[in-house]
């Protein structure tokens, strides 16, 4: 009998076994029937069923795509999981793509993440992203934003110049700081204000959080706790990273479940601090007998006339907040690091700046001026060319199109190789050196249109023309009162890419200017 029952098991056994023997063979068969029989096949490493090129991923994109380029040339494609990705290298093929209907298409792990249908970022909700779209458009892309920007700029510089004062020094007046600790507060804190009219006091917390034994009296701020609760908002682009990424099966493997846990627990406490905000307008507003009169995006977005939920507020404020923060403060820190491998060029961006600010260095800085700051806007420009903070874009088609010959379907994914296209000689001139000079020469076409730090077409970033406004105050408060020094002139910059490159400090030393 026994003997009889264990024959039994064994047998149930080798058939489950069989059968999964049988299905996986017929997956892997079907999978790669499809990928040898697609439409418009290119070069491109060959993938894995269900992980496609994953295991071949550096955790770099830039890196990733430009090793993949160097093999098979300006047109490829790969496979995120079971998405095939097709990469496009030229600026040709990019335009083409910007200036056709677009989409960002769903993914399961944004999905799981709460990114693929809110907000502005990665919002694949057509209608829903529009919406948004056109609300910002009325709002943050105004010349009363860059107004306020500048205005708020240099509010909030005066009060990190005071922190700055109580930094201890060995060397009189110089004082040596991580340049990029300040600025992701600097730029928090602006980006917060200028959306909602809250403070954060995130300068006044980072400083104490550094200097423990020689602490100023905090204000009570919207965020409690700011400098940590940064550290945790960071960690918002490494989740997007990460689930976008990582397949399903990957995501939820003993190895994986921890980061995927962290990154979910952290995006919750960011996203509830932000509706807890967003409920303390919302109840303000509706206690008031009075018609709120207030420009911050926040209040017009809760007195619009169509209804907008508190998430999708909170997504959209939460975007922001993230490109505000992190890619402006990386970008400036990129700025800083090559004026100062390149005193030339630093030399003649300060005389600009006192020929058009003039002599008191104390007097305010106004839009009119920031937009005459013809040299330091090709600083910007320059400075993000070789580093642009997103490498690489993603969009989907909405609809067939051709790209160099080739036809794809509606919904196919591409990748645009910012990284490549910024430092192609196809269209930069010596492209690996920093020159500011080129970006004088406003006729040359091809060069402008091979520029794509904001992305191009209708997902153009909203927020443009305030992160320009608020870069050029800053750098010109930053060289109108200070020399800067770089502490480290021999190593590169260093940067953590997590969906964006994130630089992880820049030490410099700084003495006010005689």
């Amino acid at each position: 009998m026994f003997l009889k029952s264990l024959l039994s098991f064994e047998t149930s056994t080798m058939n489950y076994f069989l059968l999964f023997i049988i299905g996986l063979a017929t997956y892997v068969g079907l999978f790669y029937y499809r990928y040898f029989t697609r439409q418009s096949p290119l070069p491109g490493p060959i993938p894995l069923p269900i992980i496609g090129n994953v295991l071949q991923y550096t955790g770099d994109a830039g890196k990733f795509v430009e090793a993949l380029r160097l093999i098979y040339g300006d047109i490829f494609e790969f496979y995120l999981g079971t998405r095939r990705v097709v990469c496009v290298c030229r600026s040709e093929m990019a335009g083409k793509l910007l200036n056709s209907p677009l989409r960002v298409h769903s993914n399961d792990g944004l999905d799981e993440y709460g990114m693929s249908n809110k907000g502005i970022l990665l919002n694949s909700d057509y209608d829903n992203w529009s919406t948004h779209r056109r609300f910002l458009q009325k709002t943050i892309a105004t010349p009363q934003s860059s107004k306020e920007t500048v205005e708020f700029t240099q509010t909030l510089f005066q009060e990190m110049e005071k922190l700055w004062k109580r930094v201890d020094s060995n060397d009189g007046d110089v004082k040596e700081i991580d340049f990029t600790g300040w600025l992701s507060r600097f730029t928090f804190e602006n980006t917060l204000f200028l959306m909602t009219k809250l403070r954060a006091h995130a300068l006044t917390n980072y400083y104490n959080a550094i200097n423990p034994q020689n602490k100023v009296v905090e204000p009570e701020g919207t965020i409690p706790k700011s400098h940590s609760y940064i550290e945790i908002f960071k960690t918002a682009f490494e989740g997007a990273h990460f689930f976008l990424l990582t397949p399903k099966l990957l995501r939820n493997s003993p190895g994986m479940r921890e980061t995927r846990n962290r990154l979910l627990s952290n995006k919750t406490g960011a996203s509830t601090n932000l509706l807890k905000i967003i409920e303390e307008r919302r109840t303000q507003i509706e206690k008031s007998n009075e018609k709120i009169d207030s420009n911050d995006l926040l209040t017009k977005f809760l007195t619009a006339n169509e209804k907008i939920s508190d998430d999708d507020i909170r997504a959209t404020i939460m975007d922001l907040l993230l490109g505000g923060t992190l890619t402006t403060a990386s970008t400036l820190s990129a700025i800083v690091y090559y004026l100062g491998h390149n005193p030339k060029v630093q030399k003649r961006m300060v005389q600009e700046l006192d020929d058009v600010l003039g002599s008191d260095r104390d007097s305010n800085i106004t839009i009119d001026q920031v937009n005459k700051l013809e040299y330091t806007d090709a600083i910007f420009k320059e400075a993000s060319r070789l580093f642009p903070t997103i490498p690489v874009n993603v969009r989907t088609n909405a609809e067939p199109n051709e790209i160099a010959g080739y036809k794809f379907p509606a919904k196919t994914q591409f990748l645009i190789d910012v990284e490549r296209i910024h430092r192609s000689p196809d269209y930069w001139t010596d492209p690996d050196t920093f020159n500011p000079d080129r970006w004088l020469n406003k006729s040359d076409t091809k060069m402008y249109s091979s520029y794509y730090q904001f992305g191009g077409g209708a997902r153009e970033c909203p927020g443009k023309k305030m992160a320009l406004a608020e870069v050029k105050t800053l750098i010109a408060l930053l060289y109108r009162n200070y020399d800067i020094e770089l502490v480290d002139k021999v190593s590169p910059l260093n940067y953590k890419y997590d969906f964006i490159k994130i630089v992880q400090g820049l030490e410099i030393k700084i003495k006010p200017r005689n």
